[in-house]
């Protein structure tokens, strides 16, 4: 057998196939409708669950800062922090980082052009 002909059986095994299942979809589909058992009386819905007794608020913690950081920028850290966390998170310190030469050399190479 040549490719032409393996080619024209494979072409009409496929549409055959597909004609089948077709057919077969729109058999279940049209009957399903037909035998459909009537449907049960609705059933009254379940009592809705109490609402949780909200906690009392909790005074916020203030952060330990370090010596020589000044507030506003413990304010921005902290407005960082929540808005990334969605409120989640709290910021319990602020401190200094200590970084070697090295550390910081490569933080300035890396954030130099902004």
């Amino acid at each position: 057998m040549d490719t032409n002909t393996i080619l024209t059986i494979v072409i009409a095994v496929v549409g055959l196939a597909v004609a089948l299942f077709a057919l077969n979809r729109s058999r279940s589909s049209s009957g399903a409708s037909e035998a459909r058992p009537a449907e049960a009386p609705a059933m009254p819905a379940p009592p809705a669950p109490k609402a949780p007794v909200p906690a009392a608020p909790r005074a916020p913690q203030v952060p330990q800062v370090e010596a020589g950081i000044p507030p506003e920028v413990v304010a921005v850290i902290a407005a960082a922090v929540c808005a990334m966390g969605g409120g989640k998170y709290t910021l319990k310190a602020v401190r200094r980082a200590d970084r070697s030469a090295w550390a910081r050399a490569g933080a300035f190479d890396v954030t130099e052009p902004f």
